[in-house]
């Protein structure tokens, strides 16, 4: 039922509608265009291990939805309300009691967008330009404990590049989040109003992720 002030949907599906097999995916859709998330739930309902719970088109909403509901897999759009806020969502959702699995879907392909979505925490990244039944292929994999990316080749080479040396560098969990902002281009004084910390606390840390990346500046972060 539709919740008008949230603009969240828990699906209850009719006698008429496909039903889902006894254990099937539990999913919940994070999309703020309404024709996308019709055309993602229609394809995920025709599948008999899927089945689609429960729907959200704000931030704050997809991370109360998935607090009540604890789907197995949320879908999430990078862009929500006009803002790239899907990687603070991802982040949320991830540091919920029953995390779901998070894939992104979105027609952001940049490998900053990729390597910000690996550093929230999602499972897997599907740009909506690859061949079709990447999505559902993918939804299936992660849910067995596989991380899945999938961009086009230039993209995918840098930011493997980037995920080896963020994997091998022995960054803390707070520098992550750090780095994350960084890709996303966040000035320090807006990652420090962000995590609500100090300016100097932030400096500490962009230093910190330079030298462990072996970079001399953030610039070198995009090339």
């Amino acid at each position: 039922m539709a919740n008008r002030s949230h603009h969240c949907v828990v699906h209850r599906p009719t006698r008429h509608e496909f039903r889902a097999m006894p254990g099937a995916f539990r999913i919940m859709l994070v999309e703020d265009h309404p024709v996308v998330r019709l055309g993602v739930k229609t394809v995920i309902d025709a599948q008999p291990d899927m089945e689609v719970v429960g729907e959200a088109e704000t931030a704050a909403d997809a991370v109360l939805l998935a607090t009540r509901i604890v789907p197995d897999v949320v879908i999430l759009a990078l862009r929500l309300e006009g803002r790239l806020c899907g990687v603070e969502v991802c982040r949320e959702l991830k540091n919920l009691p029953h995390a779901p699995v998070v894939l992104i879907y979105t027609s952001f392909n940049t490998s900053e967008d990729v390597a910000s979505s690996f550093l929230s925490g999602a499972d897997g990244f599907v740009y909506k330009g690859a061949e079709s039944g990447r999505l559902l292929t993918s939804v299936r994999s992660t849910c067995t404990g596989k991380r899945v990316w999938v961009a086009d080749a230039t993209t995918h080479e840098h930011t493997s590049r980037l995920r080896r040396a963020v994997e091998e560098s022995g960054l803390t969990p707070r520098e992550r989040e750090v780095l994350g902002f960084m890709l996303q281009h966040y000035t320090n004084s807006q990652i420090a109003k962000e995590l609500y910390i100090e300016l100097s606390t932030v400096k500490t840390h962009v230093s910190n992720i330079l030298r462990k990346l072996d970079l001399s500046s953030r610039h070198q972060l995009f090339t």
